[in-house]
């Protein structure tokens, strides 16, 4: 008997068993919970033998397994996506990516079926959902990306046998076809001018309006993000001899969650794409004139975009201050956009000057060409136009 005595681990969670000589007993024990102090709470079943022990341990494990599975199938979509979020997606995502989910999940799926306990979720909910969103305009992107965290959730979820079904399964976006097309902001070369010239302008006494103001024809000749710029610093991306920026990183403004609460800065070092990662954008002289006139600003610290409290400047500090510029301009209300319309402005003044559309996608550090082509698509359509106009009689009458 002696050499029953030796402990027989099984698999990972199917308990283990083994032979206790004292007694002459097979015992099984298996974890079901955690006491209060902290320490496993033990389920312990007995057999005077091998086989009865491990079929007592069994039926204790397919117990507690459905016991567990009713708990969860309780809960509501919102506790579940919840625990989705912080348990599975924040291993995964960057923090601005995981804050772009959370807020897709908070604002568009928990409104909707967050209330609806699992082991009632429908298909028909997650359908009714997402035609919410279309009838509301809700852009295509918004849409897929509200269905994409359902679905998300819940295949895992029945991989992990947490759930007994997927309510995305059988549901249908509407095509990109039937959705009114999203709408880009961007100015015209006189409307980018006009800013530029606010942008740059002085007061009576011959100091600059906007100490920063410089960043204006920065972004519209370089088409860099507002992260992008922010991250710049002049040791390490700046090369104005050789007239050249390099992206190396990116400024996110994310939830500070070990305070939660608040808001803090981050600095990645990596920026939206692969493709936009390390890649050098030509300066021409307009650039070059905007980064000399921003160094004698902030030539002294570390990076290109710096307060006078020798902060680097927050991303809604960047958008507010191109907001006074726009509004001061003299634009119409409706043309006061958001900094990220400069560089959209960028990437429409290039294609309007027939610059190939692989060459903008580069500068623009797109993942795809396909990406700035359906982005694009008004200015490519206005070249094609022009250039059938420009193509001469083949024939005469």
């Amino acid at each position: 008997m002696g050499a029953k005595t030796a402990r027989r681990v099984r698999g990972y969670g199917n308990g283990s068993v083994y032979f206790r000589a004292s007694d002459q007993r097979w015992v099984g024990k298996y974890k079901i919970g955690t006491k209060s102090n902290g320490k496993p709470a033990m389920k312990v079943v007995y057999g005077k033998t091998e086989a009865e022990c491990h079929r007592k341990l069994k039926d204790v494990i397919d117990e507690a397994a459905k016991t567990e599975y009713i708990e969860v199938q309780n809960a509501t979509v919102k506790d579940y996506m919840d625990e989705w979020l912080t348990s599975v997606k924040k291993n995964e995502l960057k923090p601005k990516s995981f804050d772009r989910l959370e807020q897709t999940v908070n604002l568009y799926v928990n409104p909707a079926i967050g209330h609806i306990q699992l082991q009632a979720i429908k298909s028909k909910d997650v359908q009714t959902m997402i035609n919410n969103l279309r009838d509301s305009g809700k852009s295509h992107s918004t849409i897929k990306k509200a269905y994409d965290a359902v679905n998300a959730c819940f295949k895992l979820g029945v991989i992990q046998k947490t759930v007994a079904s997927n309510p995305a399964i059988g549901v249908t976006i509407p095509s990109k076809k039937i959705l009114p097309p999203k709408k880009i902001q961007f100015y015209t070369k006189d409307e980018a001018t006009l800013l530029t010239k606010q942008a740059m302008s002085c007061w009576g006494n011959g100091k600059r309006r906007y100490p920063l103001g410089a960043f204006v024809p920065l972004l519209i000749n370089t088409g860099l993000r507002a992260g992008e710029l922010l991250a710049l610093k002049w040791d390490q991306d700046v090369d104005i001899e050789n007239k050249a920026l390099t992206i190396h990183n990116n400024i996110v403004f994310v939830k500070d969650r070990e305070k939660d609460k608040g808001y803090k800065l981050l600095e990645q070092d990596s920026v939206k794409t692969d493709a936009g990662q390390d890649r050098t954008i030509p300066l021409n002289d307009d650039a070059i004139a905007a980064l000399l006139d921003i160094r004698q600003v902030t030539g002294g610290y570390p990076y290109v975009m710096t307060t006078s409290e020798k902060n680097i400047v927050k991303p809604r500090q960047l958008d507010q201050m191109f907001r006074r510029i726009a509004t001061a301009s003299g634009l119409p209300e409706e043309k006061i956009y958001g900094v990220h319309s400069l560089r959209h402005t960028f990437a429409t003044l290039l294609l309007s000057n027939d610059v190939d559309i692989k060459t903008v996608s580069k500068l623009l550090g797109h993942s795809d060409v396909t990406i700035t082509y359906n982005t694009y698509i008004h200015v490519i359509k206005e070249q094609e136009a022009k250039a059938l106009d420009a193509i001469p009689k083949l024939i005469s009458k």
